[in-house]
């Protein structure tokens, strides 16, 4: 077996490039705070905080355009592990991911954490188990990983098929909730917004594939850290005096749970997952912060835990980045660094919505309307909140308080005092990541389409040129099917997100493992993993869903639960009733777990030019 002892060339200026882009960014905030104090329209503060940072990504996208073919769908293998890890988190908190979660521990407290946790302990899942091993093999998209592990081109088509639907689905709660966002701030109608964010997704990332989606999203994720930082820090120093708002907040959460006491907020019973969950309408608080199992069960806390876990591991954007590293040890690396900033994110969100919450029921709920303060009357002609009173209320006008789950970042900001360009700072992050889960969406749907359902089924090689084009086409009619579903359906983000992650947990998690880790699966065990997982995990979200009325044993959101065992018990039946892999399947399956050498794509690509192996 040839070794490769050759890996391609990174730049060195990348660390430069990027410190100058952060250095862009907060001079950009620090000149609007400074012009904002001179009396600057907050109308443009606004403009430019949401427009600004969106033009430094679609630069950024164009500059690194490229038409050659490893560029183009692995970012050419050359990625550092810092920057891909970077990319990694970008991929697991688009703006489905973080402002619903956020919005989540605000109305539920302890009860929102399985949204947050499900990042951390997916990554962690997927570096230990698949990680190195899909490195090693070297392919564009997980279909072309299984097509490539069991040399079957109907296995990889099927694969493609099947994954297309929750990258759809994905996409479109993305660009629903990017939408919502920017309708705050640009005079424009949310269906246009909506369409517009598509197809900004979309120019980042046509002309330079993964390569652009990699440098852009290494830049957004410093705009989403930065966004969710600045205006949190700052509300901690000003109620804790401490600039740790992920060690100091605990500070707050007694006078917190005294204030809920005294403003008639309760234990909460708890309530089926789909009721439980925040929807998108604005809602008031209902239930104590520190609650435990008050909004769901302890056994509905388990189980959305594990299914947030299993679809992080198994998102296709994440398991495409993972050929992007120049080494299995730097794919390694890179889920280390994706792994810190989802644990730096989720104790940030859990001080944001710490405050914010606190910030709420001490200062608004059951305060009477001509006491409130001007804060809360500023968020609610923001659009923000909206506060009303209550006739029965013996306190005869007290105040009950309605925000958005997936606006209120945008309200502690406000709710701390601070200028309007922070407002705008954390718009610009939410808008940041919900453009880089969006492009990460495109990109991967185009690869699909292009890699798994055009190039194998040629009969001869298809060139670079019709391997792009199609590719391209493919990432136009990603971003025209995310947008029309945003647009004619009612896209709840935090429901379509983890329906998506339930389908991808049940038709994909079982397979991968066993292509990995069991040498006996063949293509007709895989086969039926795939359809029995995905179908039956589909077929009870449709028959449990919530037009079908009643209780299921199992909530609909973590259906996905279902088709892992049986996707596991499906595959490992069928192969084992059915012959044995062939040699060069086997050979493959041995050679997965070798650390080292070069990639079974490349060894393939190699055979198949001889007529020894199908082409990967």
């Amino acid at each position: 077996m040839a070794l490769n002892y050759h890996y391609p060339v990174v730049n060195p200026r990348l660390g430069a490039s990027f410190a100058i882009f952060a250095s862009a960014y907060v001079s950009l905030v620090l000149t609007l705070l400074i012009l904002e104090q001179l009396g600057l329209a907050s109308f443009w503060v606004n403009q430019v905080m949401i427009l600004g940072p969106a033009l430094f990504y679609l630069i950024i996208g164009l500059m690194v355009r490229t038409t050659n073919l490893e560029d183009f769908f692995v970012s050419g293998e050359r990625v550092p592990a810092l920057y891909n890890g970077l990319s990694v988190s970008a991929n697991v908190m688009g703006a489905s991911a973080v402002a619903t979660a956020l919005g989540a521990l605000v109305f539920l407290g302890y009860d929102g954490l399985p949204l947050v946790l499900g990042w951390c302990a997916g990554l962690a899942l997927l570096t230990i188990l698949f990680a190195p091993y899909l490195r090693k093999a070297g392919s564009f998209t997980m279909p072309g990983f299984l097509g490539m592990r069991f040399c079957s081109r109907l296995l990889r088509a099927v694969a493609a098929v099947l994954i297309l639907v929750p990258s759809v689905m994905l996409l479109a709660a993305e660009v629903k909730i990017g939408a919502m966002i920017a309708a705050l701030f640009l005079p424009l109608p949310e269906q246009m917004l909506i369409a517009i964010a598509a197809a900004f997704a979309m120019l980042t990332v046509l002309f330079g594939g993964m390569r652009s989606l990699t440098w852009v999203q290494c830049a957004q994720i410093i705009v989403v850290l930065l966004g969710i930082s600045a205006p949190l820090v700052i509300v901690a120093l000003q109620v804790t005096n401490l600039p740790v708002p992920q060690l100091s907040y605990g500070a707050i959460l007694e006078t917190t749970a005294a204030a809920e006491q005294a403003k008639g907020i309760e234990a909460a019973s708890p309530q089926p997952l789909s009721e439980a969950l925040p929807g998108m309408a604005p809602e008031s608080i209902t239930k104590p912060f520190l609650q435990a199992f008050g909004a769901m069960s302890a056994l509905d806390f388990v189980l959305l835990s594990l299914c947030m876990m299993l679809g992080t591991a198994m998102l296709p954007a994440v398991h495409s980045r993972l050929s992007t590293t120049p080494t299995i040890a730097a794919v390694r690396g890179s889920m280390g660094w994706a792994g810190l900033v989802a644990g730096f994110m989720v104790l940030s969100l859990v001080a944001y919505a710490a405050f914010l919450h606190s910030a709420i029921v001490q200062q608004v709920v059951g305060t009477p309307m001509a006491e409130l303060p001007a804060w809360a009357r500023y968020a609610a002609d923001l659009g923000l909140m909206r506060v009303e009173s209550d006739g029965f209320d013996p306190t005869l006008g007290a105040a009950q308080a309605f925000i958005s789950r997936d606006l209120s970042a945008l309200v502690l900001p406000v709710a701390g005092g601070l200028p309007q360009v922070f407002a705008g700072v954390a718009a610009a992050a939410l808008l940041a990541a919900m453009l880089a889960g969006a492009a990460a969406h495109i990109t991967i749907i185009g690869n699909v389409l292009s890699n798994d359902l055009f190039h194998p089924w040629l009969r001869r090689p298809s060139t670079a040129a019709q391997r792009l084009a199609v590719a391209r086409l493919g990432m136009i009619l990603a971003a025209l099917a995310g947008a029309w579903l945003a647009r004619s359906l009612f896209v709840d983000p935090l429901r379509w997100m983890l329906l998506a992650f339930s389908l991808l947990a049940g038709g994909f998690f079982a397979v991968v493992v066993l292509s990995i880790w069991w040498r006996r699966i063949n293509v007709a065990g895989a086969m039926a993993g795939l359809l029995a997982g995905f179908g039956l995990t589909a077929i009870y979200m449709i028959v449990m869903g919530p037009a079908a009325g009643g209780v299921a044993l199992l909530d609909p959101l973590t259906a996905g639960l279902i088709g892992v065992p049986v996707a596991f018990i499906a595959a490992i039946a069928v192969s084992l009733i059915t012959p044995k892999p062939d040699d060069l399947t086997a050979e493959i399956a041995s050679e997965i777990r070798v650390s080292g050498g070069e990639t079974l794509h490349a060894r393939l690509t190699r055979l198949s030019a001889r007529g020894k192996a199908p082409r990967p």
